[in-house]
């Protein structure tokens, strides 16, 4: 990856895009998010303020009429989805190829988005956290096998032995959130104060005989990773998954200062700040900010780099994990990443192998894409939530298919 300097700090410029139409992509979110709270913010009217304002890394000839396009199908989204911004990159053959920052980052000041804001990433962070654990496998410091009960001594013991691996694809019988905890502006400063949240909870299967999603499964998943380390997992994160892979925007949110995106709730042209909760509750499992950029370097790395093996990739995070019946799970889990054959590119027509995370968080969705058969990967995320997550997701399907015919 030795120009992913080059293109990080290549040129960048100000321009107004414009649209071209956008595909529907499937975005398996599975989020199941209580309905929204409604707080005493007053929606405002959106402001006039151009949103066809941003920046875009320096442009590669060969790859100009699809980036052209690429541009036209933001600037539309902008339009007819109303965000205040959008963010893509794109990454291939271990290069980040182009990325783009589009609109406000901030609509009460004006204050235009760059490729360096930090968005919040939802759910994909669990693609983060997935990662790092095969990270640690393969550097024999976590084993997805062993019980957690020797590594997370504050967790209570259940009738059944729950390991990293079930944390990590949702099979362990872990909750996922109830009442208003989405919504909970409690701070918490350590993983176990997280876990505290769900621990006395019952299981709600024998580990590894069924699926639930949980994010709370992957808080507990990221305490065993630090009693395998003796490291937080701020440490793990920075140690051994940003730095590595240059990924400097990369964070729990609660560290995160300065070049942020402000989440938003947008309804019938209005817009307010959603209810201000706290994600240190689900570091793991949904508290990371990010770029798509970080994103897609890292995405690259995965596939092309050496940061994993490729028994590790392709064991942990292209292949989903079976239950203890023999049966694939619901979702095609593998360790953070949703793996599988799909077919809703090229009109169905041509099976396309794709590794995903769709993420949703109060007042942000992303998406993150991995197409390992071609080395591409994309990552984009907007600041408002979006009823539609297979339209945004969807942004991406013109652009992936572009790319792939040219190949």
């Amino acid at each position: 990856m030795n120009n992913k300097k080059k293109f990080r700090l290549g040129k960048r410029s100000i321009l107004a895009i414009g649209l071209a139409g956008a595909l529907v992509l499937f975005a398996a979110s599975c989020e199941q998010l209580p309905v929204i709270l409604d707080h005493n913010a007053r929606l405002k009217p959106i402001p006039a303020t151009d949103r066809m304002i941003g920046e875009q890394t320096a442009i590669p000839a060969k790859y100009e009429s699809i980036i052209t396009d690429a541009n036209l199908i933001l600037e539309q989204a902008v339009t007819s989805m109303q965000l205040p911004a959008i963010s893509i990159a794109i990454g291939l053959d271990g290069e980040l190829i182009w990325a783009r920052a589009l609109g406000l980052r901030d609509l009460e000041n004006g204050t235009p988005v760059s490729l360096d804001t930090r968005f919040r990433i939802g759910s994909t962070a669990k693609a983060l956290t997935g990662t790092l654990a095969a990270r640690l496998v393969e550097e024999s410091i976590l084993d997805l096998d062993a019980p957690i009960s020797g590594l997370v001594p504050y967790y209570p013991a259940k009738p059944h032995d729950i390991t990293t691996r079930h944390l990590l694809t949702h099979t362990a019988g872990i909750r996922h959130y109830e009442g208003a905890e989405y919504y909970s502006r409690k701070t918490h400063e350590n993983v176990e104060s997280a876990v505290d949240v769900f621990s006395r909870s019952p299981l709600k299967f024998d580990p590894g005989t069924g699926f639930a999603y949980s994010s709370y499964g992957y808080v507990l998943a990221s305490a065993s990773m630090e009693g395998a380390s003796g490291l937080s997992f701020d440490e793990l994160i920075e140690e051994k998954l940003a730095t590595p892979l240059d990924m400097p925007n990369t964070m729990r949110e609660g560290l995160a200062l300065g070049d942020f995106a402000t989440p938003y709730e947008i309804r019938g042209g209005k817009y307010k700040t959603p209810f201000p909760a706290d994600n240190s509750n689900r570091t793991a499992g949904g508290g990371f900010v990010a770029t798509p950029t970080d994103l897609v370097l890292m995405t690259q790395e995965i596939m092309t780099g050496d940061y994993l093996t490729s028994s590790t990739k392709e064991t942990l995070l292209y292949t989903p994990q079976k239950l203890t019946n023999g049966d694939i799970n619901e979702q095609n889990y593998a360790l953070g990443w949703r793996s599988h054959n799909w077919n809703r590119m090229f009109e169905g027509e041509r099976d396309v192998f794709i590794a995903h995370h769709y993420g949703k968080a109060s007042g942000s969705e992303s998406f993150l894409a991995m197409f390992p058969e071609y080395n591409l990967s994309i990552s984009i995320v907007t600041n408002r939530n979006l009823e539609d997550t297979l339209e945004f997701s969807g942004l991406i399907i013109p652009i992936a298919e572009k790319i792939i015919q040219q190949r």
